[in-house]
């Protein structure tokens, strides 16, 4: 049983390692003046949406997506289904971007965040994450004129983490 000075300790080393922390990263950019969200592309946990406006002044498209993960971390796999022709078919905005280059249309992209949010608690059994989302497509469309309203029937990808069938696997590999 600690005895009342180390409490003290404890507490005064914990206070001040608040004080002195540092506060986390927002963007880990090689060059910060071309970071897509203009110095917050390490945030987690957030709905974002694309616009991809045409060099032939077409109407601008709009895509609207989420992750769980950094939005670094979904910007690159955006890049690469770009890219790669293997990956054209692996999201609406691929499919789009893909089109654009087959027909030699040039194209700018801005991202932007809406909504940051909480994701899949099994406490009650809700993804904030993914029901923004849903909202971002349904009710303000305008925001989301690529994707797909099949998009809206699926089951939470976050909530799969913590089904005993995952947790199992995981322990039986340890």
């Amino acid at each position: 049983m600690p005895n009342l000075k180390q409490k003290i300790d404890g507490h005064n080393k914990s206070t001040l390692r608040k004080t002195n922390a540092v506060p986390p990263k927002t963007c880990n950019c090689r060059q910060p003046a071309h970071c897509p969200l203009d110095g917050n592309c390490l945030k987690s946990a957030v709905i974002y949406q694309a616009t991809v406006a045409t060099d032939d002044n077409r109407p601008a498209e709009t895509y609207v997506g989420l992750t769980e993960n950094s939005f670094k971390t979904r910007y690159s796999n955006h890049k690469s289904s770009f890219r790669d022709p293997n990956k054209r078919l692996s999201t609406e905005l691929s499919k789009h971007i893909w089109h654009l280059k087959d027909a030699k249309i040039g194209f700018s992209l801005t991202w932007k965040i809406l909504k940051q949010a909480a994701s899949f608690n099994p406490a009650s059994n809700r993804c904030n994450l993914g029901l923004w989302e849903k909202y971002f497509i349904i009710c303000r469309a305008d925001l989301a004129s690529l994707n797909k309203r099949n998009e809206l029937v699926t089951s939470c990808r976050h909530a799969r983490k913590f089904l005993l069938s995952s947790f199992t696997s995981s322990v039986g590999t340890q």
